[in-house]
């Protein structure tokens, strides 16, 4: 971002920073609450009876985990606000 003479605005680049780190943090927060159940139901189905059903809901529990670590890897890129100094 530059001012009105073409000088870097440092402030205003990292108020824009700011905002981002700030989506991206409830977009996270917004997406593991969204996968929640998902990963809820897969435990349940893992459970069933029948070899087919459990397998489905290994495959699903799979699959969601590997979502979660990919959220993880975010955090690491941007971590919280709350824990950075």
């Amino acid at each position: 971002m530059a001012d009105s003479e073409g000088q870097p605005d440092p402030a205003g680049a990292q108020s824009r920073i700011d905002r981002l780190e700030a989506e991206i943090s409830r977009l996270r927060h917004d997406v593991r609450s969204a996968l929640s159940p998902a990963m809820i139901m897969a435990d349940v189905l893992r459970g069933h009876s029948e070899a087919r059903v459990a397998r489905a809901g290994h495959t699903i529990n799979e699959a969601l985990v590997r979502a979660v670590a990919r959220l993880q890897a975010t955090q690491d890129l941007v971590p919280p606000r709350s824990t950075r100094a």
